[in-house]
């Protein structure tokens, strides 16, 4: 049985740190200042705010990916790659 490409999804994500997050550092924090001093409403209000601009079309996802996600895929402007549907 082959896969075919609609056996695929492509996955992005931005990912805000806060204070109750399990690692307290990121490739833009090391020393999880920011991240320590961050409330988890402060970061979900952010996130809202960012998801605005990107569907209004003012910012575009890879943008806002790359300068404030605190995952590593930022450098990809979020890309997480593919993966086969309902791998888990």
């Amino acid at each position: 049985m082959s896969s075919s490409s609609s056996d695929k999804v492509r996955a992005s994500h931005i990912l805000i740190k806060h204070e109750g997050s399990r690692r307290k550092a990121s490739w833009k924090d090391p020393e999880g200042r920011i991240i320590s001093n961050t409330t988890r409403d402060a970061a979900v209000s952010q996130l809202k705010a960012l998801r605005d601009d990107i569907l209004s079309g003012k910012s575009k996802f890879e943008d806002v990916a790359s300068r404030y996600s605190d995952c590593s895929s930022a450098k990809r402007g979020g890309d997480l790659g593919s993966f086969e549907r309902k791998q888990e």
